[in-house]
């Protein structure tokens, strides 16, 4: 079978630090759902849906061409995803 043009086209590098964007997105965006799920009320709930929205179409156009992007998700994700777990977005 021969290799498709894309599977070539970026390193295993690039590759992985695509992976790991996309996974930190993934895991910010439960965090956001698992908090609306629990909101104390509907405005805190739409508060929430406010501020995940960003992240879906994020993670939905993210490719491993968007190098600057990954580099900065993988530098301030983690601090975004403790704020979330931690309740310290929304309401």
């Amino acid at each position: 079978m021969p290799k498709s043009r894309r599977s070539s086209r970026w390193t295993p590098a690039e590759m992985d630090s695509y992976e790991r964007a996309r996974a930190l997105l993934d895991a910010v965006i439960a965090a956001y759902s698992g908090r609306i799920g629990a909101a104390p009320s509907p405005q805190a709930a739409r508060a929430l849906r406010a501020e995940r929205a960003p992240l879906l179409v994020e993670r939905d156009a993210l490719t491993a061409d968007s190098r600057e992007r990954i580099a900065e998700i993988l530098r301030d994700m983690p601090a975004q995803l403790a704020a979330v777990r931690e309740g310290d977005a929304g309401e």
